[in-house]
């Protein structure tokens, strides 16, 4: 099951080159950069809504210990998780900036016409 995965994952990778969305490699590196920066944001907005939810539930939970040691940690791991997902998206950021990552790369006909 596991090799499956695997295959599935890198098989869609390949579907928009199939599917005649991108015919070069810097335009398939322009897709999946586009669809990250979208994912990017979108994940940290759950993990957002998801720390308002333990932090309200924490205060609801009024005198019950064990749903309050629940929230808490919930809240504990929602606060690390934006912390680093904020910290890598910075991160990624920098380096992009600082090497100039974010030039057009060279038009490079390695994939083949379809």
């Amino acid at each position: 099951m596991n090799l499956v995965k695997k295959v599935l994952t890198f098989g869609l990778l390949g579907l928009p080159l199939a599917a005649g969305a991108v015919s070069s490699l810097d335009d398939l590196i322009d897709l999946t950069g586009d669809i990250l920066n979208k994912i990017v944001p979108l994940i940290i907005a759950i993990a957002v809504i998801i720390l308002l939810i333990a932090i309200i539930g924490y205060i609801r939970a009024g005198e019950d210990e064990e749903k309050r040691k629940n929230y808490h940690n919930l809240i504990i791991y929602a606060i690390i998780g934006l912390f680093v997902m904020v910290s890598v998206w910075g991160l990624v950021n920098i380096l992009e900036g600082t090497f100039n990552l974010d030039n057009d790369l060279p038009d490079i006909d390695v994939l083949p016409q379809i």
